[in-house]
């Protein structure tokens, strides 16, 4: 029986200055280097390890440990253990729509619909996903940015985005 994917959201933007969720990474699950212009995002380690890349620096975070991450700076979270590890992310401000985007990813991982690390299998599930958590990107990644905010806006004005919203947020 293949484990779910689970968040919970502990604090909310809509309720407090930060959002907080807890949520499980899986071996294998990564993101790649990108960027956030709208807030800093801490990873702290509950349970597990992970390693995790800030600017320069790559760390292997266990549990008790946390990295910081401020806006505009490069990073990336990657479970490269044989096990599940459970962190804690803390987005200051808080925002609603990195929420959405972390419940709509861990949601598509468990309906089959993202590839074992974590990445939409829909280009217009990730193209929403990077608009939504305000991710940029670096590197000839680059170049794609404009047909992502593209596909995710058109995704937006059809309804797609309401539709993930209703079945995958809280």
């Amino acid at each position: 029986m293949k484990t779910k994917a689970f968040i919970r959201l502990v604090s909310s933007a809509k309720n407090v200055r930060e959002s907080v969720m807890e949520l499980n990474v899986f071996p294998g699950e990564k993101t790649p280097w990108h960027y956030h212009t709208e807030f800093s995002e801490t990873f702290e380690v509950l349970e597990g390890t992970l390693e995790a890349g800030v600017g320069k620096e790559i760390y292997q975070l266990k549990a008790g440990d946390a990295a910081t991450v401020s806006p505009h700076e490069r990073h990336y979270y990657h479970n490269v253990s044989k096990e599940v590890c459970v962190i804690r992310v803390i987005i200051k401000p808080g925002n609603q729509n990195f929420e959405k985007a972390l419940f709509i990813l861990k949601g598509l991982f468990n309906d089959g619909l993202a590839s074992k690390a974590g990445t939409p299998k829909k280009f217009s599930d990730l193209a929403v996903f990077v608009y939504l958590s305000n991710s940029r990107m670096l590197g000839f990644q680059k170049i794609a940015e404009p047909v992502f905010r593209f596909v995710a806006r058109r995704a937006i004005k059809k309804g797609y985005l309401d539709a993930l919203i209703r079945t995958y947020y809280l």
